[in-house]
């Protein structure tokens, strides 16, 4: 892969990270998903939209990811966040650990 076509999609994999960090109300940073932080609703809401809009379609679709997908795994991790922490028993392996650089791990 040339280095205009890896920047690209550094590009749009960074757009699908920042929606999924606002959607889940995480700081995000260069090394990945960090503490809560508070989301403005308005702000919440506009990356829920770009998640299941046709934006991040396109978007996907030029680097091969379905946003179908992203918006499931945000919706879901979402969600068992905001659950009780008893159900929390489980490890998880912590932000950043999720996937490599060259993969497409977006969920934050």
């Amino acid at each position: 892969m040339d280095g205009v076509t890896e920047g690209a999609r550094d590009l749009v994999l960074a757009i699908f990270r920042l929606a999924v960090a606002d959607y889940r109300c995480l700081a995000y940073g260069h090394d990945g998903a960090g503490r809560p932080r508070p989301v403005r609703p308005i702000h919440r809401a506009d990356a829920e939209l770009f998640l299941r809009g046709p934006w991040a379609a396109c978007l996907g679709d030029w680097i091969n990811l379905r946003a179908e997908a992203v918006w499931c795994e945000a919706r879901t991790r979402a969600a068992q966040a905001s659950a009780p922490a008893s159900r929390s028993s489980s490890v998880s392996p912590g932000p950043g650990r999720a996937g490599s650089r060259n993969d497409h791990t977006v969920a934050a």
